[in-house]
């Protein structure tokens, strides 16, 4: 077979064309991206864990981008506020969102006006567990999960979360919905949010509320035994910083395991996939890294690569799961 011929004009002419529609068509160029510094949006308080986190997590990941990583906390409205901002950045990939769980996903059917959904964000990859807990302050008179499920006038507790219609404000009300269907009494605790794990330890430091759900970090192992009780991980299996402490499943609450999440980062919907896989390798590199995984060893937070597909599908599945539980619980919007 004869190899086809090619002039060098039609060669030249063929080039500026490819290249004139690779410019229309992305912000920037894969091969050039990053070309400003990328920031990670966290939905948080500073000063909490996801902040922190994200901190030791984008101090090594502008090594592997080789441009400034920088963190904005836009705290608010179960993360709607941070989604919000990462939505309205143009999509080249140089503003991402940094979030524990999925509440983002779903978080349009909670707030009034909101109307973003997980198919308005590229996930990119999930870097770390973030096991849930359910806490009591050390003043308040209850050692498990049992006896927090059965206090005599549930009314009486003010119950706190991370943030409305946040995760940990959906793993209250399943488990608002669990304690009904085991004893068969509504379970009318009042729900006190804050803006970020940083608030939420203060408020039960100060007797504020009496227990909460949150994720589990070092700040909450520190207080441990203090200022609170750490009653029941919400986790398949024990965490090995807390061996002592047992799962929910294990207090007679199986439904409430499994409730770990992931920490995820996701671009707004429309940035290359090009730039995506750019971002999803230099996540996983990161995160190879040993000096990272120390850092985050000494937080406590378990660090793991899940790429940019399976994160996707487990954002999907989260959706679904909790979907249900805002339907149930009569908290939609919609």
């Amino acid at each position: 077979m004869q190899t086809p011929r090619f002039s060098r004009r039609r060669l030249t002419q063929g080039l500026a064309a490819g290249l004139l529609t690779t410019a229309a068509g992305l912000p920037a160029l894969a091969a050039d991206f990053p070309t400003k510094p990328v920031t990670l949006v966290v939905p948080f308080a500073a000063g909490g864990g996801l902040d922190v986190t994200a901190r030791i997590i984008g101090e090594r990941l502008k090594d592997e981008l080789g441009q400034p990583v920088l963190i904005l906390n836009r705290p608010g409205a179960g993360s709607s506020v941070g989604a919000r901002v990462v939505a309205a950045a143009p999509a080249d990939g140089h503003t991402l969102f940094f979030t524990s769980g999925s509440a983002f996903a779903f978080v349009n059917q909670l707030v009034p006006n909101m109307e973003l959904k997980l198919q308005d964000f590229a996930p990119i990859a999930a870097v770390a567990s973030n096991p849930a807990v359910i806490v009591a302050s050390a003043r308040f008179p209850v050692k498990s999960v049992t006896e927090l499920a059965g206090f005599a006038n549930p009314a009486e507790i003010n119950f706190c979360s991370t943030g409305a219609g946040g995760l940990n404000h959906l793993q209250l009300e399943m488990f608002r919905s669990v304690v009904k269907n085991k004893t068969g009494k509504a379970y009318d605790v009042t729900h006190v949010p804050y803006n970020g794990l940083a608030p939420a330890l203060t408020g039960i430091r100060d007797g504020s509320v009496q227990a909460c759900m949150l994720p589990y970090t070092a700040l909450v192992k520190n207080l441990n035994g203090k200022d609170l009780n750490v009653l029941a991980v919400q986790s398949k299996n024990r965490l090995p910083w807390l061996p002592d402490v047992p799962t929910t499943g294990q207090q007679g609450f199986p439904d409430m395991d499994g409730n770990d999440s992931f920490i995820n980062i996701a671009a707004p919907k429309g940035t290359p996939e090009a730039v995506v896989a750019r971002l999803e390798s230099a996540l996983q590199k990161t995160m190879q890294d040993a000096t990272v995984r120390k850092k985050l060893e000494d937080l406590e937070v378990q660090s793991l690569f899940m790429g940019s597909r399976e994160t996707q599908k487990w954002l999907e599945d989260e959706v679904r799961k909790f979907t249900t539980i805002i339907r149930d619980a009569g908290l939609s919007t919609k």
